[in-house]
């Protein structure tokens, strides 16, 4: 999306490397020592995925190519999905953001079908790619602020 004219070689080495990253980051995420397990509750899976995912980017570069796209948009749309249950199950602990976490998890998976679409239809397209990866971003950080406490952030009472 930002050097639109790079080869597809280089796109995909980088889009395996990117989604390498992202799956150990969402791994270290799983591991962390949050006391509700609300936001990283389906990352443990989702990040062995997304490595294999991209060691298979890797090694078969070009002929992945084509794929790129609606992989970014069908990603985007589980990741959403996913997204939408810990909402539910933020409401039943009593969390007040839980309905913004929905609305987010709706319109990314909305973004992301949409990319899915365009991609099958022969029309790709930047801006829905920008806004899908944006919103997918948007509800991730709204998540974790609303749902993750650390252990070592509550008062010392609680924690006995």
């Amino acid at each position: 999306m930002i050097l639109p004219d790079a080869s597809p070689i280089a796109v995909c080495i980088s889009s395996g490397i990117i989604l390498i990253a992202y799956g150990v980051i969402k791994i270290i995420g799983y591991l962390s020592d949050d006391l509700y397990c609300l936001a990283f509750q389906y990352d443990l899976g989702c990040g062995l995925f997304l490595i294999v995912l991209g060691v298979i980017v890797l090694i078969f570069r070009v002929r992945v190519w084509q794929y790129l796209q609606p992989a970014l948009g069908m990603l985007i749309l589980l990741d959403s999905l996913m997204t939408i249950q810990t909402s539910k199950d933020s409401k039943k602990f009593g969390l007040e953001t839980w309905y913004w976490i929905l609305i987010c998890a709706i319109a990314a998976g909305a973004l992301g079908a949409l990319v899915v679409i365009q991609s099958f239809l022969g029309r790709p397209s930047r801006i829905a790619n920008g806004c899908s990866v944006l919103m997918e971003g948007v509800m991730k950080h709204l998540l974790v602020k609303s749902t993750v406490i650390l252990m070592k952030d509550l008062p010392h009472s609680i924690e006995d």
